[in-house]
């Protein structure tokens, strides 16, 4: 563990929320994800923490399309032009700004009663958040896990009811894959977690929600058309669209 991911972790331990840091999970370009010991005061054994990457240490994603209208948000117009001119200094607001999105839209998701992992606390450029697994370690991505034929019906209809709560809260992923969906094929009325939402757009102000909604759909789709399952992912997204539209979600 290196410097900088010693120090995002530990203010987690001093609040007495996490006792200490076991292995990495998931390591990626932009974030890397530990398992740790909970505190017992927590009531739970393991949580996770996502440490993200600065900017500066990482092959960034081209985030334009989730980005959006979001500027707006700073009124202070020295902020505003930094972060679009991609300053150093802008460059510190587009870090924090990603951080803080995730941490936002896994609140929203949560309360909204979407299949995310329940977050506990953000500190700086780390998020503190159940850990989706058991004591022999995560439970896979869908990429990952082999999936029964036989369970994919169910399974690709408990995410489709996710991706309409998740527009009910205005919210559109913008990135969801068999990446990004963890499964646990041992508890049947608790299979599934959404990860990996720091570019979540608000489909009420950015003009892409629609398209990268149906972008979700589909892509998901493909894994569950291989097992078999028979939908139409355009028209679903056409449909929850239409009538979160009509505000009859």
């Amino acid at each position: 563990m290196d410097n900088e991911t010693k120090a995002a972790i530990e203010p987690f331990i001093d609040l007495s929320l996490i006792t200490q840091a076991l292995y990495p999970v998931k390591a990626g370009k932009e974030a890397t994800v530990w398992a740790c010991n909970a505190h017992p005061d927590t009531g739970t054994d393991l949580l996770a923490v996502k440490v993200y990457k600065h900017l500066r240490e990482r092959s960034f994603r081209n985030d334009a399309v989730y980005q959006e209208n979001r500027t707006q948000m700073y009124h202070n117009t020295r902020v505003r032009r930094a972060y679009e001119n991609g300053s150093e200094f802008g460059l510190e607001v587009h870090f924090m700004l990603w951080v803080g999105q995730e941490w936002e839209a896994l609140n929203r998701l949560y309360d909204a009663g979407v299949y995310v992992p329940k977050p506990i606390k953000q500190v700086g450029a780390a998020i503190l958040m159940e850990f989706f697994g058991h004591e022999g370690g995560p439970c896979p991505t869908l990429q990952q896990a082999k999936v029964p034929q036989s369970r994919a019906p169910d399974l690709w209809k408990l995410l489709k009811a996710n991706i309409e709560m998740m527009l009910q809260a205005n919210t559109v992923h913008g990135d969801l894959s068999p990446y990004n969906l963890l499964v646990d094929l041992d508890e049947p009325s608790d299979p599934l977690r959404i990860i990996d939402v720091p570019q979540a757009v608000d489909a009420r102000f950015n003009p892409n929600a629609r398209q990268l909604l149906d972008r979700d759909a589909s892509t998901c789709y493909r894994y569950f058309e291989r097992l078999g399952v028979r939908d139409n992912p355009k028209a679903f997204a056409q449909g929850i669209w239409n009538r979160w539209k009509r505000a009859e979600l």
